[in-house]
């Protein structure tokens, strides 16, 4: 995936840079480290090494041991996955596991800010030659570094990755006759031919607390670029003329009635509404397909997806908001040049190839291809038009500024009358955190 100059600089040196964490992966040349590890470095793994991999992805459980049995073929090092169902006892056992010689080789964990608390314990290693190969093999994209990125360093590789683009039912923009919509203008205009028609425009919800983030992170993104990045690092305040506009607009979309029930479950009511033709569109991460099939739909025929078109109509950049999750190696895995090798071939075209084809989500590499054609052409999208990636506000900023702000934005999203009140509330909490971390 190429990119401009600018932007790398807008991602890679963003919000992170002033605490002095997370910083820009590769911008000023400052990034990566000048070590390279290339196929070179597998052809000496040694042969038939099988790595202990804990993760707390149960439900890929197959997924991972599949992979591990492609690793072992392609290149004599495989792994035995150590599956969690529950998320909190898999972190009790994995923060207990790392400092130890017990270590894990390898191991699932969140990114960008959900990774900081290993990054400081130092319980991860520093892997930033296998990024500084990829991005020179063109088989990662340099702004993604950003979510593994820590002083200057990455720590981390991407374990799967999701962008977050809106679906839409195709026979539902068809009969109404609508296009894909490129403008602001066009989009709400869509929202108020459907509203007409009797259709929900748009699908969304607060159920769960996090999804109550989804809009927000997309209106200031379609504002400003930048001012996302700084919102999210604490150099610019939640109560901000351009953030209130941003969030001015929300409340248009809100008040225009545009949205469904935000009590709706987006499981077990968005998706099937929106493959019955009640609902749609539906901003989610690419993941959520699998919700779609499972009601029915066929990627390509019945649904695809587009970029959600940027409110300020002067943005000339592209742009669209990530999520990964991190593979993370051990700082005290029992056998380094192993996991690292593995490591680097877990983000090589063959095996995010496979991967993203197994999960039937997007890959990290792109120059991988993909199955789903849907996902296809979202990837050579992204690659032609030269997008920068943002990352998901979850991942983007401190965790208590995120966990409360979520609960804000669903107050606001039920009552939008609480516009200002919610923007001073979050505040309130960014100002402490920043003021505690920096403290």
């Amino acid at each position: 995936m190429s990119f401009s100059n600018d932007s790398r600089s807008r991602i890679l040196t963003s919000h992170l840079d002033r605490r002095q964490l997370l910083k820009g992966a590769a911008a000023a040349g400052a990034g990566v480290a000048a070590t390279s590890m290339g196929l070179g470095h597998l052809s000496n793994a040694s042969a038939q090494t099988v790595l202990s991999f804990y993760h707390d992805k149960s439900p890929w459980q197959d997924f991972f041991v599949q992979m591990g049995e492609s690793a072992q073929a392609a290149i004599g090092i495989g792994w035995e996955p150590t599956p969690y169902s529950d998320t909190t006892s898999y972190q009790a056992a994995l923060l207990a596991a790392l400092p130890t010689d017990q270590s894990p080789g390898m191991f699932t964990w969140g990114s960008g800010y959900r990774l900081e608390d290993l990054y400081t314990q130092g319980a991860l290693m520093d892997i930033s030659d296998i990024w500084t190969q990829a991005i020179a093999d063109g088989n990662m994209p340099e702004s993604l570094a950003a979510a593994f990125t820590f002083d200057g360093a990455q720590y981390a590789l991407p374990g799967n990755v999701s962008y977050w683009p809106v679906f839409y039912n195709k026979a539902v923009f068809a009969d109404n006759g609508l296009s894909v919509p490129t403008t602001w203008d066009e989009f709400t205009g869509a929202a108020e031919t459907l509203k007409a028609a009797g259709i929900i425009p748009f699908g969304a919800t607060q159920v769960g607390r996090w999804p109550s983030f989804i809009w927000f992170e997309e209106m200031i993104l379609r504002s400003d670029p930048q001012l996302y990045l700084d919102l999210t690092a604490g150099t610019v305040s939640y109560t901000d003329e351009r953030v209130v506009a941003a969030m001015e607009v929300w409340k248009g979309l809100i008040e225009n009635e545009y949205f469904t029930s935000f009590d709706l479950d987006m499981n077990n009511d968005i998706g099937p509404m929106l493959a019955a033709g009640e609902v749609a569109m539906f901003p989610i991460g690419t993941w959520f397909q699998s919700v779609f099939i499972a009601n029915g739909m066929t990627p390509g025929e019945d649904y695809d997806l587009f970029v959600m078109p940027n409110i300020n109509p002067d943005l000339t950049g592209k742009s669209i908001i990530f999520e990964a999750g991190a593979l993370g190696i051990s700082a005290k895995a029992p056998n380094a040049d192993d996991a690292k090798a593995m490591g680097t071939w877990w983000i090589s075209p063959e095996a995010t190839t496979e991967f993203s084809n197994l999960l039937g989500d997007a890959p990290s590499n792109p120059k991988a291809v993909s199955d789903n054609p849907v996902v296809k052409g979202l990837s050579d999208t992204l690659t032609a038009e030269s997008y920068t990636l943002y990352q998901r506000y979850w991942e983007a900023s401190p965790v208590p500024i995120v966990e409360g702000a979520v609960d804000y934005l669903a107050q606001f999203m039920l009552n939008p009358g609480d516009l200002q009140t919610v923007l001073e509330s979050i505040q309130q909490l960014a100002e402490t955190t920043w003021a505690e971390r920096e403290g």
